[in-house]
């Protein structure tokens, strides 16, 4: 049995997978019962969570002064949506990141504007510095309402090791994350989808997720989450072996000799 560790970067191991299979071996058995079990956790089928998150209203703007709030420890970041006015407000970096450490991108927030009362919103979008990810630049947050759908996109987590592999098989996901439109109690944190039983050609499209019947994917169906495909090295040897049959069947044609007649040898003898 090989390492865990010397598989795809691309095979997802959340929740403390890996020390919950083994410290570092085991059947394959052994993980696809523990993949099975994990599966059927409250942890990988949780709806979005509900948290507070106070800021503070920001009375400055442009880039001169978004830079120095960064420079203070703040993120800059807008508030809209609802038919209502647009806020500017700004969240202390060191306990947005925590925020986000623990409950990810993908939960309600009950956010308190200064001394004002919550009101609950979701992550637009957070925008990270290109060669620093950890740090953050700006974030937008729209506003709710919890008994109106929402479209958010919602992140595809692959659970296990595909039979594939073992074949020498490469897993592929062209697709990290899913749009659903539901109500957002109903958003679930993230999509987890079982890849140990993929030998090599097997594809799992969006298709062919298994979601409660009150959730919308707007994504197409056919889209594709996860497959293993053949090594690239081994689809050019047999692209290599083809030319190779291709050129050693034109070298055993029999070719035909070139008759030259006695009247064209006269021909250019007289030239």
């Amino acid at each position: 049995m090989r390492r865990f560790e010397s598989y795809p970067p691309c095979l997802l191991f959340k929740y403390e997978f890996f020390d919950r299979v083994s410290s570092g071996y085991g059947t394959r058995r052994d993980i696809h019962r523990t993949i099975e079990r994990i599966l059927r956790d409250d942890a990988w089928t949780r709806k979005m969570q509900q948290a507070k998150l106070e800021v503070q209203p920001r009375d400055v703007f442009g880039k001169q002064s978004a830079r120095a709030l960064r420079r203070e420890g703040g993120v800059p970041a807008v508030l809209y949506g609802r038919s209502q006015d647009t806020l500017a407000i700004q969240l202390n970096a060191r306990i947005f990141k925590q925020f986000l450490r623990t409950y990810g991108e993908n939960v309600i927030i009950n956010m308190a504007i200064g001394d004002s009362d919550t009101e609950p919103v979701i992550i637009k979008e957070i925008q990270r510095d290109p060669v620093e990810k950890h740090q953050l630049v700006h974030a937008d947050f729209i506003r709710i309402s919890l008994d109106e759908p929402v479209t958010s996109p919602v992140p595809v987590v692959l659970v296990g090791i595909p039979l594939g592999i073992e074949e020498g098989g490469v897993l592929e996901a062209p697709l990290r994350q899913v749009t659903l439109h539901c109500l957002p109690m109903q958003l679930p944190t993230e999509i987890s989808v079982n890849v140990s039983e993929l030998e090599i050609g097997d594809v799992i499209h969006i298709g062919d997720l298994d979601l409660a019947d009150e959730i919308e994917v707007i994504d197409e169906s056919e889209r594709i989450i996860a497959m293993v495909s053949q090594p690239r090295i081994q689809l050019e040897e047999e692209a290599e072996d083809g030319e190779l049959e291709g050129d050693e069947a034109a070298e055993e044609q029999p070719t035909e000799p070139e008759i030259i007649s006695r009247r064209q040898d006269d021909d250019e003898a007289d030239e």
